[in-house]
Parts: structure tokens; C-alpha cells; sequence
């Protein structure tokens, strides 16, 4: 609701004088009405009570005349004023009534007055419940950062690992290699324990026929056995280890499974910790604002 607008007593006197000139009354409501409404009740009825208190002092001062013409005038106004105690009764009425007036218009004003003071509360009521809901956005915002900082460090973290497991994914081909080329020893070495096992049947054979040269022969043949058998034992011992490192591998291959499926869970989590930012955001901000928020890279996992 707009202020009202002030008016002066130039305006009202003037007012008052042009409405006396023409034979009216000059009364507040009358010379509100002729100003055009500006002003309120009071302030019309304050400036009018001026202007009549100053027709009265020129009035006064009017009647300082000779005593001999005092006492003329007198007698003429005893009569006059008999005559006007009707008027002036007629006044008191219509002051009365602008009285009236004042006062229904000061009880609209309170009414206004409790109405806005009644506002003024809810708006401070609900001024006081926004700021609350922005202190808690903010608060929540900054616990949906550190998450989201601690997501990314789990991220980081969980990256050097897959790393790591990559750098022993790398290695295996060489394993494989090195389990090939010991297959490949081992069979050598079993063909060559076969061969040795024939050579000993046959020389068992002619052990009979050659009892003085079985000596050494005997000897070589042992020496032979027992290098085969050293041999095989060893080739045992690399096929041992060989399916050690087989094992190795295997459950190398089921960390790294579990660390990719952990990295996307975690992805997961992070992008739900953006979301989550994003629509906090949103409602801090309000239609009047802008509210910033961190737009972390996106973590892919790398394929196996």
C-alpha cells in the first residue's frame, strides 16, 4: 500500500478560503474532497483548525475600534451573536461529526497498522525458517563434499591397486612362457628317462653274457639311472612350480575381479554423492540464485 500523500497549509487555507468566499462551510471532509483526496482525515482537520484560529485573530484584531463604536458594535454583536448561537451550535455538530469521523478513520488505521504488524511477523517467522533451511543445506552440502572427497580418494586408491594387479597381469604372459619351456624340458627329460629305462632293460639283458665287462658297464648304467631319476626329480620340481604359479595367477585373477567390481560399486556411490550435491544445490539457490557446485571427472574402471 502506497503512502499517502502530504499536503500544506497554503493548500488547506486556500481551499477553505474559496469554499467561504462562495457562501460553503469549510469542513475537513468538504476540503479533502476539493483537494482531491490527498491527505488524511487528521491532517486536513489540524490545518483547518489553524486557518480558524486564524480567521479569529483577524477578527480580534478588527475590533479595536473606539469606545463609543465598541459599545455600538457590541450591542449589534450581542444581537448577532443570539442570533448565531444556532450557527455556531450547527458547528459543534459537524465538528462532533468530523470528530466522528477522525476517529473511525484512526481505528482503520490501527486495523491496517495490526494487519501489517500481524505480516511483518509471518514474514519474519518465515524469514527465520528459510535461513534455517539454508543453514541446514549448506551443512548438508558440506558433508555430501567430504563424501564426495572421500569417494574419490577410495577411487585413487582403489585405481593403484588395478594398477598394481595390471603390472602382474602383465607378467603372466612370461610365466605362461617359462611354464611352456618347462613342459618342454619335461618332456625331454621324460623321453630321455625312457630312453635310459630302455638302455638299462637291455643291459640287464646282456648283464650275463658281459659278467667281466658288467662292472663298468653296470656303473655307467647307474650313473645314467640315477641321473635320469635326479633329473626327473627336478623336472618334478618345476612342474611343482610351475602349478604353484599357476595358482598364483588364479588368484591374482579373482582380487582383480573383485577390486573392478569394488571400483564400480564405488563409481556408483560417487555419482549418487552427485546427484545428491546437485539437488542440495538446487534448493539453496532458490529461483533469485546461484549456487556452485564441483563436478569431480568420472571414474570408469578399466576392462579386464
Amino acid at each position: 500500500m502506497g503512502r499517502e500523500a502530504t499536503i500544506t497549509y497554503e493548500q488547506v487555507a486556500a481551499a477553505a478560503d474559496a469554499m467561504k468566499v462562495a457562501g460553503s462551510k469549510p469542513t475537513s471532509r468538504a476540503i479533502r474532497e476539493r483537494l482531491g483526496n490527498i491527505g488524511s482525515m487528521g491532517t486536513v482537520n489540524k490545518l483547518l483548525q489553524d486557518w480558524r484560529a486564524g480567521q479569529e485573530r483577524r477578527i480580534a484584531n478588527a475590533l479595536v475600534l473606539p469606545a463609543t463604536l465598541q459599545r455600538a458594535i457590541l450591542e449589534f454583536m450581542d444581537q448577532e451573536l443570539t442570533g448565531a448561537k444556532a450557527t455556531l451550535e450547527a458547528e459543534l455538530a459537524e465538528q462532533q461529526q468530523e470528530a466522528a469521523d477522525l476517529a473511525t478513520e484512526n481505528e482503520r488505521q490501527a486495523g491496517d497498522i495490526e494487519d501489517k504488524a500481524e505480516a511483518v511477523t509471518a514474514l519474519q517467522f518465515d524469514l527465520a525458517n528459510l535461513q534455517g533451511r539454508v543453514a541446514q543445506m549448506e551443512v548438508d552440502l558440506g558433508a555430501a563434499r567430504l563424501d564426495g572427497e572421500r569417494e574419490r580418494t577410495a577411487a585413487e586408491a582403489a585405481r593403484t591397486e588395478l594398477a598394481k594387479s595390471l603390472l602382474r597381469l602383465e607378467a603372466m604372459p612370461r610365466l605362461e612362457a617359462d611354464l611352456a619351456s618347462l613342459r618342454l624340458e619335461l618332456n625331454k627329460e621324460r623321453q630321455g628317462r625312457v630312453v635310459a629305462e630302455q638302455q638299462a632293460a637291455v643291459l640287464g639283458a646282456k648283464l650275463e653274457a658281459a659278467l667281466e665287462r658288467s662292472t663298468k658297464a653296470d656303473a655307467s648304467a647307474l650313473d645314467a639311472l640315477a641321473q635320469a631319476r635326479s633329473n626327473g626329480e627336478a623336472v618334478f620340481l618345476e612342474v611343482a612350480k610351475v602349478e604353484a604359479a599357476k595358482n598364483t595367477i588364479a588368484n591374482l585373477s579373482g582380487k582383480l575381479e573383485a577390486m573392478q567390481a569394488q571400483i564400480e560399486r564405488q563409481a556408483q556411490d560417487l555419482d549418487a554423492a552427485r546427484q545428491s550435491a546437485k539437488q542440495v544445490g538446487g534448493e539453496a539457490a532458490g529461483p533469485g540464485g546461484k549456487l556452485a557446485a564441483a563436478k569431480p571427472s568420472t571414474v570408469k574402471a578399466p576392462k579386464a
